[in-house]
């Protein structure tokens, strides 16, 4: 069934986040769901003006670009009401995942969270 015919689904932006720390690498930190690309740029733009000038030993950042998941009314809602986004921890988007209130898209971006099956067909 294709989400955008579903009218309890919402496309919506989906970006992978991950983490990096210093001497450990990299590891998945969970996404961030945004009504329009320009919005997730400037979210984006916030969270490095939000950092400060020296490398921090540990800190998050997108995984790859934006693309197209689909979101439940509810979630459609809070991302709606949101300052330009809803950001979801790991063990959050892989919940959201599995209750159904995130479908991802038939694009992937980032780190596939385990049991990631739940998308567009």
């Amino acid at each position: 069934m294709e989400k955008t015919k579903d009218k309890k689904y919402q496309p919506v932006v989906y970006v992978s986040w991950e983490e990096s720390e210093r001497n450990w690498g990299t590891r998945p930190d969970g996404c961030s769901l945004h009504l329009k690309e320009e919005d997730f740029r400037e979210f984006e733009k916030e969270y490095w003006n939000s950092m400060s000038d020296d490398v921090p030993d540990e800190y998050s950042r997108p995984a790859d670009r934006p693309v197209t998941a689909y979101a439940s009314k509810e979630f459609y809602e809070k991302i709606k009401n949101s300052r330009k986004g809803l950001r979801l921890w790991q063990n959050e988007e892989r919940e959201a995942a599995k209750n159904k209130n995130l479908v991802y898209g038939s694009e992937r971006s980032g780190w596939v969270s385990e049991g990631s099956e739940n998308h567009e067909q």
